[in-house]
């Protein structure tokens, strides 16, 4: 059972959880809530990367979401309730965090998706009274968290509204580009990137990935934005309703993508 306590004395409506095994990573994961004060909830979010939303000293590289800003400015401007439900990751996140990777035998992404999903989420939802079938479902991530965004809404279609920050789509291009196939017809996804995301490659992408991708690898940063908009060409082509939003000097960071996110969450 999820015990949950305050997640930090600046926040009244926010709480983690203690650490949770995942035994197949040797590694735990806790989940952060943010309950919506004195509202009915209308939006059920789920969000990878918890550890990077709401304080920039508790997050993995120094830039976060600042989402209770966020949040409670939307509440403020609209009929709204915002239910928050997020994981951390962990040291494992290269595979806790790759439903794509290649030569496995374990799918650790696709098992902890389905941990929380089956397991751990409907005690959250029913503890804290969220009527999960008239609500507006989102699951949004960033990076490795972009590509959990999108396998998660392929393994649980009702959550068919995905935020997808610049994914990481090298860790599993060739199968991450076959299973879009698989996302339901009625999803809708904002898929971003930003023009000046290269600079996270540690050597020129022309000297790491292959030509027969057929991706730009003129430049670290138009592999990166060639990348995503291929994804978009294939979300398209499958008919789903995809609203891609190309940053003109967006970089790979939280800093970025708030901007953006203040948008999307206001069109869902």
């Amino acid at each position: 059972m999820l015990q949950f306590s305050q997640y930090d004395k600046s926040f009244t409506n926010v709480f983690y959880s203690q650490p949770i095994l995942d035994i197949n990573v040797e590694d735990s994961n806790r989940f952060i809530i943010r309950v919506p004060k004195f509202r009915e909830v209308t939006h059920l979010i789920y969000s990878f990367d918890a550890e990077n939303l709401f304080l920039k000293d508790k997050s993995s590289y120094g830039y976060c979401f600042e989402i209770e800003n966020l949040l409670n400015e939307l509440e403020a401007q609209n009929d709204f309730g915002y239910f928050l439900i997020s994981s951390t990751s962990n040291k494992n996140r290269a595979i806790q965090y790759n439903p794509y990777f290649l030569n496995k035998e374990v799918n650790h992404a696709e098992i902890h998706i389905d941990n929380i999903f089956n397991e751990h989420l409907p005690e959250i939802i029913d503890d804290f009274g969220v009527n999960f079938d008239f609500v507006n479902k989102i699951v949004m991530g960033a990076s490795m968290g972009g590509l959990m965004s999108l396998k998660t809404s392929i393994m649980f279609p009702a959550f068919n509204n995905i935020i997808s920050f610049s994914p990481a789509f090298w860790f599993g291009y060739q199968e991450l580009i076959k299973d879009l196939k698989n996302l339901n017809t009625n999803t809708s996804i904002n898929l971003t990137v930003g023009t000046n995301e290269g600079k996270i490659f540690n050597k020129p992408v022309a000297d790491l990935y292959p030509t027969d991708w057929k991706l730009d690898l003129s430049s670290n940063n138009n592999f990166y934005t060639s990348g995503v908009r291929k994804i978009y060409e294939e979300l398209t082509n499958s008919n789903i309703k995809t609203n891609f939003i190309l940053k003109d000097d967006g970089e790979h960071n939280e800093t970025t993508w708030k901007v953006l996110l203040k948008d999307i969450l206001i069109s869902l």
